[in-house]
């Protein structure tokens, strides 16, 4: 497996030894840039940031745009600092040595040959400072993965505004870079295996992604970016999607799902337990008869509501679980018991598609921008929805194809008693066709936008949290905290926030002791304290968030099983 055989050669290079060493203690393991192998390199950051960085639908972003809901189910507490750690030690720092790198080498056999290498990294080098700036708001950047000889070791903390603009810039530049004629990284680029065409959209289509993302700070800003976007230039085929597809050849390689669970089921001997799904995701299948519904949920498992006072429930069906926290009983009670939807098997496959950027998501981003005038006439708005909606339904179709052979050992694993009868009817119950889709198509109301811009809006960005299932819940948080929609129903939360979603994660410990002055001047900025719920630059919609219309139901006792 090319993923595998990549990490290994990147960590194993060591340089031979040789009788003319200039000083005795000279490392004979270091890797030297004349010798380093640039395109494993690559290999080893896409490695690193989407099959093991991406969370497949567990981590705990997801729970604040109503996609998932955590184990515990205790989003209210704090954050983890991840993100910040593997971005400074791990993907920005070896993707800005690989643009230096190749540079160097260019200038010194005075050729452009790694001008398109150089192009590709730059724009991957955007996509994880956006998620990390996304997250915190002000960061080190500018004076951030300098060389050795030029590090700063205390850097500034550059503001948010100012990092977008760069960002905006490098795309521009590096796409001016690719071309189809220089060195590729060839099959060693996990993602688009060197196509330099695909990579010029993704990088045009992660720069729609960041226009969209501050047109409520400065809409000029993101008009002006969008302006030389159009679908000719942008991911709108899925053959163009921006996505790693898993192995199961080691256990490193797989699905974060499966990877988690096999240690459970194996080490641990225990049984699958999987996780519940969140109510408000959940909810947008159901309310418009969505077929995806029944690919990524169970209904509940159990069918028998029996507690006095809700006689007229024959059975729960699929049922959505609401975002709690730290509750009282009362309100975990109609909730528990398996009374609602847990992901389906399909989840937990080992072969998966961990989804950087799609043609659904820039479909939806073209529908909001025209809808508000950013880009094109409101008049276009619902063309490009229904592509975004088609796009999704389509992905969906896909996912089942790429799953449903693997379902069969999935039980022999997970429900070794089933039988291949039950395998295919459960295959079967949970299958998507492009006949169902074409058939909902035509006929969902959902398909049309109705309504005011507001309302026309929401139903944009439910269809676009919807799609960004399973994998994408950190860009659906992204997008909540931006929009405010979809509207998610929280419960009396009496953890640190209160109930309320957090704007932004919270700096390292570390920062204080290492670079007090500059993260104070930072913190300056968001009124002297680190503050979740402090607002980001381009978090600056007065109307986010929505609330949801409903209530999250209380109960004095648990559900009981009827007669």
């Amino acid at each position: 497996m090319k993923i595998v055989t990549g990490l290994i050669l990147v960590l194993s290079m060591i340089i031979s030894c040789t009788e003319d060493y200039d000083e005795i203690n000279t490392r004979e393991d270091l890797v030297t840039e004349d010798v380093l192998n640039t395109d494993l390199l690559m290999t080893y950051v896409q490695y690193q940031a989407i099959v093991t960085g991406l969370d497949g639908g567990s981590g705990i972003a997801g729970n604040y745009c109503g996609m998932s809901v955590s184990n515990a189910n205790r989003p209210f507490q704090v954050n983890s600092n991840g993100i910040w750690d593997r971005t400074y030690t791990t993907y920005a720092r070896n993707l800005a040595d690989l643009i230096r790198i190749l540079t160097n080498r260019d200038a010194e056999a005075g050729t452009d040959d790694n001008a398109s290498m150089i192009g590709m990294a730059r724009i991957l080098k955007v996509w994880v400072m956006s998620r990390l700036t996304d997250a915190f708001g002000d960061v080190p950047y500018f004076e951030s993965f300098l060389h050795e000889a030029e590090a700063v070791y205390a850097p500034r903390y550059d503001t948010q505004e100012s990092i977008y603009k760069d960002l905006f810039k490098e795309l521009k530049e590096a796409v001016a870079q690719l071309d189809a004629d220089k060195e590729s990284y060839g099959s060693n680029d996990l993602m688009y295996g060197g196509d330099v065409a695909k990579w010029e959209k993704f990088a045009n289509s992660l720069r729609l992604r960041l226009a969209l993302r501050v047109r409520y700070v400065d809409p000029a800003l993101a008009a002006s970016e969008m302006s030389d976007l159009n679908e000719s230039n942008l991911i709108t085929d899925a053959a163009d999607n921006a996505f790693i597809k898993t192995a199961y050849d080691f256990l490193e390689n797989t699905n974060p799902n499966f990877r988690a669970t096999y240690s459970g089921l194996y080490r641990m001997g225990s049984d699958l337990e999987k996780r519940f799904i969140g109510k408000t995701v959940l909810d947008i299948w159901k309310d418009n008869f969505d077929p995806r519904l029944k690919l990524f949920a169970d209904t509940a498992a159990a069918a028998w509501p029996g507690t006095p006072g809700y006689d007229t429930i024959e059975f729960f069906g699929y049922r959505g679980h609401a975002l709690l926290g730290y509750v009282p009983v009362e309100e975990k009670y109609p909730y528990g018991s398996e009374s609602c939807s847990r992901w389906s098997l399909h989840m937990y496959a080992p072969i998966w598609p961990m989804t950087v950027l799609s043609s659904q998501e820039v479909y939806y981003a073209l529908a909001e921008a025209a809808l508000f005038g950013i880009k094109g006439s409101p008049g276009d708005a619902q063309g490009y929805y229904e592509k975004g909606l088609t796009a999704a339904l389509y992905w969906a179709v896909d996912w089942n194809d790429m799953i449903e052979p693997q379902l069969t050992d999935m039980f022999a694993m997970y429900r070794p008693d089933s039988s291949a009868e039950f395998v295919e009817e459960y295959a079967a119950f949970h299958r998507v066709t492009p006949e169902e889709v074409d058939a909902f198509v035509d006929t969902a109301a959902v398909i049309t936008l109705k309504g005011s811009e507001e309302e026309q809006l929401e139903m944009i960005m439910n269809q676009k949290i919807a799609g960004f299932f399973p994998v994408q819940t950190y860009e659906g948080y992204m997008e909540w905290k931006r929009t405010g929609y979809p509207r998610v129903l929280v419960g009396s939360d009496d953890d640190a926030l209160k109930g309320v979603s957090p704007r932004r994660w919270l700096y390292p410990d570390d920062e204080q002791t290492l670079n007090a002055d500059n993260l104070n001047e930072a913190l300056s900025r968001m009124g002297g304290k680190d503050n979740m719920l402090a607002k980001m630059w381009w978090d600056a919609n007065p109307l986010a968030p929505h609330e949801h219309p409903g209530k999250v139901e209380w109960m004095a006792q648990p559900w009981v099983k009827g007669k």
